[in-house]
């Protein structure tokens, strides 16, 4: 069985597999954060994306299940919302170039090359200016978090995603404690803290010294 054809038969076996509140490390990150376009990866049920376009954000969401992007369409109908919901992997799609003020990844959990890829496609799509946010299962969650991959090819350390961020100022980089009570899903049927690595990086403008 395919990685999309578990993540569509998670996704069937119940109506919300995550929270239908956005993650709360998230809100923080981009509630100051002036409303423009938006690019949720990743987006599962569109969560984090619905609470985007209800603070005014134009926002893309895009995930491979489509399973999740059929219940994410449903959702946003109830709410009365509109996202534009792209069913696609977004290592092996093309993201249009310098088109969003936010790009956000949220607990994309792939192999190195496939990081590589969606890294190059997500950064390349963010506007001079934009903002860059990577919240994800850290490195240290093997050993001392509960949840999550328990692969380690699976899981960058901070160090790898912000030194493929060049062109980018970083704002925050570190490992943050979320216990799994608070944010269901990602915990399902655990108790105890994961580890979480977060990143906020901002692109710089062209200019001298910023080529």
């Amino acid at each position: 069985m395919s990685r999309q054809q578990k993540w569509n038969e998670r996704y069937t076996k119940k109506d919300l597999i995550w929270s239908a509140a956005p993650n709360h490390v998230f809100v923080r990150e981009v509630e100051d954060l002036k409303p423009g376009k938006a690019l949720d990866v990743a987006c599962g049920e569109g969560r984090n994306a619905l609470w985007l376009v209800e603070q005014d954000w134009d926002v893309t969401g895009i995930d491979f299940s489509d399973v999740a992007i059929v219940k994410a369409e449903q959702i946003a109908a109830k709410r009365s919302v509109n996202v534009n919901w792209i069913a696609a992997n977004v290592s092996t799609m093309q993201l249009p170039q310098h088109e969003y003020d936010l790009a956000a990844v949220l607990y994309l959990h792939t192999p190195p090359e496939e990081r590589e890829r969606w890294m190059a496609n997500v950064t390349n799509s963010i506007k001079p200016g934009g903002s860059f946010i990577y919240i994800a299962h850290d490195t240290s969650n093997l050993e001392h978090g509960v949840g999550g991959p328990q692969d380690l090819a699976l899981l960058p350390s901070l160090e790898e995603i912000t030194g493929a961020l060049t062109g980018f100022e970083i704002q925050r980089a570190e490992v943050v404690y979320r216990p799994v009570e608070n944010d269901p899903g990602h915990g399902q049927d655990l108790e105890g803290v994961a580890l979480d690595s977060i990143i906020h990086a901002v692109k710089n403008s062209p200019g001298p010294g910023n080529k």
